[in-house]
């Protein structure tokens, strides 16, 4: 059963890009942003997955957090009209003061169920200063992960001095949130 599981997600992912006219798995992200003044040092990150995914990946894999990290992060995809990519920056759009953050790779990746719900965890190490703006968002270039920002899954633990505002923003049909200070 579990291998024909996992044959069935892994051709949903790979052989049918044309057939993808939405998103087939549902995240909704929270990030906590580890702040000292202007000074951002990492992101927390969780992903919650809907419960459709969520019990496909209970029932193809476990709780094998090595092979969750394999089907969320695998190494090439293809995109949405038919080509393919290598997975850079794992989802995330990291801006500071209009310079995009390449080259972004979690560590201490884990990933539970709660509830029956998957919960994966991992940590974007930034340390950079911002002088004014940074914008975070996540977004999945071959549409198969579509991701629910929502403003409030978004706090800052500051260490020190300025806390910036956060706000909520659409660019490109990507919603970002907004770090001013």
């Amino acid at each position: 059963m579990k291998a024909w599981l996992i044959a069935v997600f892994f051709t949903i992912l790979f052989i049918t890009p044309h057939a993808q006219a939405h998103p087939h798995v549902f995240i909704t992200p929270k990030a906590t942003l580890i702040t000292n003044d202007h000074f951002v040092s990492q992101i927390n990150v969780e992903w919650e997955f809907d419960a459709m995914s969520s019990s496909l990946f209970l029932e193809s894999v476990g709780s094998n957090t090595t092979e969750i990290w394999n089907l969320v992060f695998p190494e090439t995809q293809l995109l949405a009209n038919g080509g393919q990519t290598a997975r850079t920056g794992y989802y995330a759009y990291v801006e500071i003061d209009g310079r995009i953050i390449d080259n972004l790779v979690p560590t201490g990746f884990t990933a539970e169920f709660i509830d029956e719900v998957l919960r994966c965890r991992f940590t974007l190490n930034i340390n950079q200063t911002v002088g004014n703006t940074m914008k975070l968002g996540f977004s999945d270039p071959t549409n198969y992960n579509d991701f629910d920002i929502q403003r409030g899954n978004f706090q800052v633990l500051a260490q020190n001095g300025a806390i910036p505002v956060l706000e909520k923003q659409t660019e490109n049909y990507i919603d970002k949130i907004l770090l001013s200070w």
